[in-house]
């Protein structure tokens, strides 16, 4: 009966909240910048704008890290990638706790893009150019992606083929490219994981502090706008998703210890390395080693 009461209530949330462009304001600790989700109203993005909404309406990209700041000359803004964020979070951004106090975002369940499961995006949509948004994927799976998003900083065309669906767009990069201008730390050996994408390109402050959302939310909602609708239908997704996944547990056979699930996204670089987002169990470490 619960059950039934809660998709009756995500049904009417979903057919009452409105699919207009709303625009998410990302303040962080160097200045703020406007997503506009959805800019050309493409109903096949509403999943992906909603995952957007779910995530912003409960607060989980609050004082989440910037953690990943691609080029190769801070001065020279024609060699930028990717900027990345939404994968882990940033609490204590001072550098002697970074180690005890990073954790992952809290995930809700992979957005779907790939229906058919051929592999490949179900529809077309804007192309990976500057100032587009995607969500970051597991290596080979469309259907992986979560909380991590990347703005891309050029022409990355060569990503459309690769299943990243850009669902939003920047409206002015000021902030961006700023954030992009300050100096990286390669942190990956300090946190147990030398090499690893997610953190080697790690961007800081002047005062040697990571680059932090304070808060995100959005800029002036109509007056049918509601989180309620996303919310609910990601929660309940959840749900449905871990009363399955015990259900197939309770009837295992195996009665092997339970493997830990360490989910990990990516973008490809331009030289087709992998750019990792995910979250990681972060081991201790005793300096901090900056990027030549």
């Amino acid at each position: 009966m619960i059950r039934l009461c809660t998709t009756a209530l995500v049904l009417f949330c979903l057919c009452s909240s409105t699919l207009l462009a709303q625009t998410v304001r990302f303040e962080t600790s160097v200045g703020s910048f406007d997503m506009v989700l959805n800019p050309n109203d493409d109903p096949n993005l509403d999943p992906l704008v909603n995952n957007m909404l779910a995530y912003v309406g409960l607060g989980r990209y609050h004082f989440s890290a910037i953690n990943r700041a691609v080029d190769q000359d801070n001065d020279d803004a024609s060699d930028d990638f990717v900027l990345q964020m939404g994968g882990f979070m940033g609490f204590a951004p001072d550098p002697d706790q970074w180690t005890r106090m990073v954790q992952s975002v809290e995930k809700l369940n992979e957005v779907v893009t790939d229906a058919d499961g051929d592999g490949e995006v179900d529809f077309d949509s804007i192309t990976n150019s500057r100032g587009t948004v995607s969500l970051a994927l597991a290596s080979g799976n469309v259907n992986s992606g979560t909380s991590s998003f990347f703005i891309n900083l050029g022409d990355n065309s060569f990503l459309d083929s690769q299943g990243f669906v850009p669902f939003a767009e920047i409206q002015n990069m000021q902030t961006i490219d700023q954030i992009m201008r300050l100096e990286q730390l390669d942190l990956s050996e300090q946190l147990g994981s030398s090499g690893n994408l997610a953190f080697t390109d790690v961007p800081i402050t002047e005062e040697e502090r990571l680059v932090v959302v304070k808060r995100a939310y959005v800029v002036d909602p109509g007056d049918d706008f509601s989180f309620v609708g996303p919310i609910a239908e990601a929660l309940l997704a959840q749900r449905e998703m871990e009363q399955e996944l015990a259900a197939l547990a309770f009837g295992s056979t195996s009665g092997g210890g339970s493997a830990s699930n360490t989910s990990t996204t990516n973008v490809p670089e331009p030289a087709s390395l992998a750019l990792l987002a995910g979250p990681l169990a972060l081991l201790g470490w005793y300096g901090i080693r900056r990027r030549s």
